[in-house]
């Protein structure tokens, strides 16, 4: 049997923010992102422009900034005040330039480049790195002034995507898929105690109390399970790397589940409502991916998605026509554990999406992927909610063991 590669997400087209004249906003914009993605955990490497003094593309003291190392590249040159050429001296973007071959040599996660400019456009500058990053299929983001795009379509072959000036348009680029690795570098280790698999649901504690919780896969139910305690003495990331890089639908849900026993701990805290009523009021279309109780009740006027649809529900295919256009989408958290997530939130682009079940991870982290709401379960009573799941309880059954936990983005 051929052995199946890890999963990972699919290759981005080099991204370039379009700007008019000036760019000092665009170098800010640059810099947040790249900034909170290292916070997130992920490898960034590249360079930043930080300038100084005026507010122009040529301010009185402008460096390149490693985004790895925080080292600063001084690029000014000083020309006396009577000069109209752009003070940018090449020996120092050269200098930087070491930034990005490192970068490339230890395949970061994204590469980024303060610009593609002048010197670039003319086969200068940093272009050598810059195509050294896409030759190696590294994710590279970088800036171009309205006056180069044709300049930037020739270098990058015309495989590139142009991104409007905000935060939306880069974490669109940066793409649904890798909010899985996102959640998993936001883990942080703790140890097994066990791993509790029932008919319906799965159970994940830690020593310390931390339980997470995912529904059990429909096509696992003759797979052979182990005693609880045969997980005992894990590490509670590497039972959650599944999550992001695995194919087996049942280590993946027991993935999702020891990722929200990291997330959805007993001190998370936010409204007690039901997810489904947050869109209740919504004028639009609302779309419902998953067959959830008493959904005709909570939103009558919704056109609910299954993938074994009874009378007056959709079949899965219909994902791709009802959800563009649609002012809300609620989707069951089972998504993200069958891997539909990510399509479903590009087929969503523009409606207010909620993130619904008890799987559903607890965390902002999520939101910058195009969730605005997350509606998940925080456990309580364990040893009743262990009792409920090992008896084939539904999620229905066990609620009165922890409480709902709803977060929305500000």
């Amino acid at each position: 049997m051929v052995a199946l590669a890890p999963a990972s997400p699919p290759p981005l087209r080099p991204g370039a923010v379009v700007h008019g004249p000036g760019s000092e906003h665009i170098d800010a914009l640059l810099d947040r992102f790249t900034a909170e993605l290292k916070r997130r955990g992920f490898r960034v490497g590249g360079l930043v422009q930080r300038n100084y003094g005026s507010g122009d593309d040529c301010a009185d003291q402008m460096d390149l900034v490693d985004v790895a190392t925080g080292r600063a590249f001084g690029i000014s040159q000083h020309l006396g005040r009577e000069s109209q050429a752009c003070r940018v001296d090449p020996r120092g973007v050269a200098e930087a330039s070491q930034a990005l071959r490192r970068a490339v040599a230890e395949r970061a996660d994204l590469i980024v480049v303060n610009k593609f400019a002048g010197l670039e456009a003319h086969g200068e500058g940093l272009s050598d790195e810059m195509l050294s990053a896409i030759s190696e299929g590294i994710p590279l983001l970088t800036s171009v002034g309205s006056r180069y795009i044709n300049e930037w379509q020739s270098f990058a072959g015309g495989y590139a995507d142009l991104l409007t000036p905000d935060a939306e348009s880069l974490w669109r680029w940066w793409g649904p898929h890798r909010l899985y690795e996102d959640l998993l570098l936001g883990v942080e280790d703790a140890e097994v105690r066990r791993v509790v698999i029932g008919a319906k649901w799965i159970l994940v504690e830690t020593t310390a109390g931390s339980i997470g919780l995912a529904a059990r896969p429909s096509g696992s139910a003759g797979a052979a399970v182990p005693a609880p305690e045969s997980w005992a003495g894990w590490s509670l990331k590497a039972l959650a790397e599944p999550a992001a890089r695995g194919w087996d639908a049942l280590g993946i849900a027991i993935g999702v589940a020891a990722l929200n026993a990291h997330y959805n701990h007993v001190g998370q805290t936010g409204p007690a409502v039901n997810g489904l009523d947050q869109h209740a009021e919504a004028e639009g279309r609302v779309v419902v991916v998953g067959g959830f109780p008493q959904i005709r009740e909570r939103l009558p006027r919704a056109q609910v998605i299954e993938i074994d649809p009874r009378p007056g529900e959709y079949p899965e295919p219909a994902c791709d026509w009802l959800l563009p256009g649609a002012e809300a989408v609620v989707t069951t958290a089972s998504a993200l554990a069958n891997r539909t997530l990510p399509r479903l939130l590009s087929a969503s682009r523009g409606a207010r999406v909620t993130l619904v079940g008890p799987g559903t991870p607890l965390t902002p982290r999520l939101f910058d992927y195009g969730i605005e709401t997350l509606s998940g379960f925080v456990a309580e009573n364990v040893p009743a909610l262990v009792e409920a799941i090992l008896g084939g309880a539904s999620s229905k059954q066990f609620h009165c063991h922890g409480r709902f936990v709803t977060l929305s983005r500000g």
